[in-house]
Formats: C-alpha cells, sequence, structure tokens
C-alpha cells in the first residue's frame, strides 16, 4: 500500500460524488494542485471534520492510488499552523474568494510544483478574512498571482524606452507586450493598446508591490486598469472564469467594496 502522505491544503472545488464521497480539487503546499476521492465524506465527520468545502484550510493526509489521477484522501484536519479563512459572512467577500478560488484553479496545473501559488492564495484568502473584499485587493491579487505564473505585467515602466509613468501622462497598455509603452513611443509600436490615465498606471504600479494586507487598504486603480488586467487574464486562460460576472455585479453594487 503507497505510504500515506501530508500537506497543508485549500480546497478549490468540490462535488459530490455517489451518495456518500466527495471529489475535491486542492492546493496544496507541497505537491501542487490535486485532485483527489474522500470515500465516505459527507457520513464521517471524525476523519474529515468538514473541511472538504471550498475556502476550507486544513492538513490534508491522501495516499496516491497505482492507477487513476484521483488520489485517495484519507483524513482532513485542522491545524494550529493553519488559519481558516471566514469567508461566508459576507456576500463581498464570497464574491472575491470565489474567484480567486477559480483564478487559482485555472492558473495551476496538477502535479506541477505550486508553493508560491498556495502562498498567493493564502495570504488573499486571509486578507479577505481580516479586512473584507474590496476592488484594490483583487487587483493586487491579479499581479501577484500572473507574477507567480510567469507572467509579471509592468506598469512601472514602459517597455520600449523604461520611463516610468506620471499621474499627469496617459499611457498605453499593450497586451502582447505585458506592460505600458508611454505616449512617445506609442507612434514606434505596431500592436493594438489600451489608452490608460497615467493614475491608474501609477497605482497598479504600486498595488503590484505592495503586499496584500497593505494594497487591501488603500484605493484601486481605475476602470482602464481593471480592463487592461481583464484583456491580459484573457489572453493566457484557456476558458472564461464563471466568477467574473458575479463579482462585478458584486463589487458594483457594494459601496464598501
Amino acid at each position: 500500500m503507497p505510504a500515506e502522505e501530508a500537506s497543508a491544503a485549500i480546497v478549490l472545488r468540490a462535488r459530490d460524488y455517489s451518495e456518500s464521497d466527495r471529489i475535491v480539487t486542492l492546493l496544496t503546499r507541497d505537491f501542487g494542485k490535486l485532485g483527489g476521492i474522500a470515500k465516505g465524506a459527507k457520513a464521517s465527520r471524525r476523519r474529515f471534520e468538514r473541511k472538504l468545502e471550498p475556502f476550507s484550510h486544513a492538513m490534508l493526509y491522501f495516499r496516491r492510488r497505482p492507477h487513476g489521477q484521483l488520489v485517495f484522501i484519507t483524513r482532513a484536519e485542522a491545524a494550529a499552523e493553519l488559519r481558516p479563512f471566514n469567508i461566508d459572512d459576507d456576500l463581498a467577500k464570497i464574491a472575491l474568494g470565489s474567484y480567486m478560488l477559480e483564478l487559482a484553479d485555472a492558473m495551476t496545473s496538477e502535479g506541477a510544483e505550486a508553493e508560491g501559488a498556495y502562498r498567493v492564495l493564502s495570504e488573499a484568502l486571509g486578507t479577505i478574512s481580516d479586512a473584507g473584499a474590496s476592488p484594490a485587493l483583487r487587483q493586487s491579487f491579479e499581479l501577484k498571482f500572473l507574477r507567480w505564473a510567469g507572467f509579471g505585467l509592468e506598469f512601472a515602466r514602459c517597455r520600449q524606452c523604461a520611463a516610468p509613468p506620471s499621474e499627469e501622462t496617459a499611457a498605453y497598455f499593450v497586451v502582447s507586450r505585458g506592460g505600458i509603452v508611454c505616449a512617445r513611443c506609442r507612434p514606434s509600436v505596431p500592436e493594438g493598446a489600451l489608452r490608460m490615465e497615467g493614475a491608474s498606471v501609477v497605482a497598479l504600479a504600486r498595488l503590484g508591490e505592495a503586499d496584500l494586507a497593505e494594497a487591501s487598504s488603500t484605493g484601486p486603480a481605475g476602470a482602464d486598469a481593471a480592463l487592461a488586467i481583464s484583456r491580459f487574464l484573457s489572453s493566457v486562460l484557456d476558458r472564461k472564469l464563471r466568477s467574473t460576472a458575479f463579482l462585478d455585479s458584486v463589487m458594483a453594487g457594494n459601496p464598501r467594496a
């Protein structure tokens, strides 16, 4: 029998399977993204402690199966070093948290190293728990997760001449270059570009460098910045995220978010 392995893990999604089992997708600290099946999860409170729901943060124990992609989850437990995420007490928290889970799921692959992704997601969900949901936190999370995935977007300098942006001068975001070009360089860049206000560019440069807790207490970049990130995400993802429309509607209707 394969040895039991263990790792801290965040549940990204879960669904019932048969009368008592549960199939779960998790982002683990030590083994990347894993898909697993938990036999009897709907009936056994002792082994799983209700830790196999989205947003659960638990110590996962599992065995690898000789055949098949799903690991066999033996138990999931709370651990003193793993903070729980308090997401379900507010609609905006649920909306932003669900988007974060789906984005993390879409940008990770099973079996690949993803400790950095786990840490960004863990910090982001912890920040939502403490400070609530905000557009600035969303933008900062998107930038940090893209950086982890190797798509570091550049808003702190022009991709052509390396000049820093100014709040008083517009810049242009070029999806294919993953960053901005300044107004002076724009005529020499043949690709299509999205015009952005200078204040939005400066705000994104700041949010990309700030830690998530700091970002959550600052103002977001404008709608043009949100559109730039959205267009870039669409260029690298293989599917449209279902949680985006819900998040956008909640954020638009929540004056605090």
